[in-house]
């Protein structure tokens, strides 16, 4: 077993001290330089992904293809580039907006039978302003559809249902987020409080919600270990993404390095992995 952790396309965005953007290449090129596995990026349009798909081929790095599919057909041109190229795995940020649990349904077994078609991984991610988008109506799924796969972005829920890490007495809110990490097969990785969905990892007055996310991707960890085969690898995308997801000041520039702190994420995530190894071989 392995962990592959990747860093976000996204979060590259606005990363130099000016608040400009790298050019793709040098941007992979730094990525590589600092040991991420690879990447995760969009992998929707043949000819808007075939760049990023032949610049990480030739650097040795691979991919987390994501999509934001309206309807069950519209999976199928990720599908189709996902046999051709093969990335690391899939992920569907479902873009349906619906209260109706029976269409629901319907969309997310219409994109399991399309997943069938590749030996690509697919999971959905629990994530605001998607399908996915309230925790209680994503528990609600799991138990419509149990084998649903899913990639777990805790920040969303943390955030979206005000979960008082800062106040103790979250047992009940707790036991519903290991319900969805028990479907769990990849994890995007940032910090939320109450009230933002990222918070700069690397200021003290955040280190309670640090801790708490860290101890949740560890028993995520462990849980995942619990039902992996031994050749299986997880991955654990470092997403601290740009504004509007980073604080910003007056100038509308990031208070923090995000750069240092994806590494600081990614050191973080491979301890908590080391922990879980050691956990299972102790068990």
């Amino acid at each position: 077993m392995k962990l592959t952790v990747l860093q976000s396309m996204w979060a590259m965005e606005n990363i130099l001290p000016n608040g400009e953007t790298l050019p793709m290449p040098e941007a992979l090129a730094r990525i590589k330089a600092h040991g991420f596995d690879g990447v995760t990026d969009h992998l929707m349009e043949r000819n808007k992904a075939l760049p990023l798909l032949r610049e990480l081929e030739s650097q040795g790095l691979t991919l987390e293809g994501q999509c934001f599919p309206t309807s069950i057909d519209a999976l199928a041109p990720t599908i189709e580039l996902a046999e051709e190229f093969r990335p690391h795995h899939i992920t569907i940020q479902p873009n349906v907006r619906t209260r109706d649990m029976a269409e629901a349904v319907r969309l997310l077994e219409g994109w399991q039978r399309l997943a069938e078609q590749t030996q690509v991984p697919v999971y959905v991610e629990t994530h605001r302003y998607r399908l996915t988008n309230d925790l209680w109506f994503t528990l609600e799924l799991l138990e419509q559809l149990p084998n649903l796969k899913l990639l777990g972005d805790l920040s969303h829920y943390v955030a979206g249902h005000e979960i008082p890490f800062d106040e103790g007495g979250t047992e009940p809110e707790e036991a519903m987020l290991k319900k969805v990490m028990q479907h769990c097969y990849a994890y995007h990785g940032r910090v939320a409080n109450r009230e933002q969905v990222q918070v700069p990892i690397s200021f003290a007055q955040h280190q309670l919600w640090v801790d708490a996310f860290k101890r949740l991707w560890l028993w995520g960890f462990k849980d995942w270990i619990s039902r992996a085969h031994a050749d299986d690898d997880l991955s654990f995308t470092c997403e601290l993404g740009t504004r509007p997801y980073s604080i910003t000041d007056r100038n509308n520039q990031d208070i923090t390095d995000r750069w240092a702190e994806s590494l600081q994420l990614k050191d973080m995530a491979q301890a908590l992995w080391q922990q879980a190894l050691a956990h299972s071989r102790n068990a």
